[in-house]
């Protein structure tokens, strides 16, 4: 499985100098380096092979081992800095936060 990152996004704005893996208010940063949690038992429940080709994925590699626990944060991607990002707003009539995602090193 060969993914390329490519980000400009955490190369042009401010990260949080905080890389604890906690809740708090973060001013001034747009994101926050830090490791993921590890899950315990990490299960993919659902992915779309449309999507996996769009990014330069094969069915074949959304089946791995590798892509299940790089997507639930068992593992980060290698030569990459995961960061975290809130995101708020309503989606399917529910508030929602989150955000998690991964910038090439």
């Amino acid at each position: 499985m060969n993914l390329n990152l490519s980000d400009t996004f955490n190369n042009e704005l401010p990260a949080d100098e905080n890389t604890s893996n906690t809740r708090r208010q973060v001013e001034e940063a747009c994101f926050s380096f830090v490791h993921p949690l590890i899950p315990s038992v990490p299960k993919l429940i659902h992915s779309s092979h449309e999507m996996a080709c769009r990014i330069g994925l094969s069915k074949a590699d959304i089946e791995t081992e590798s892509f299940l626990h790089i997507v639930t944060g068992a593992q980060a991607i290698p030569e990459s800095s995961p960061y975290a990002m809130c995101y708020g707003g309503h989606q399917f009539g529910h508030w929602a936060v989150w955000s998690l995602g991964w910038s090439a090193r």
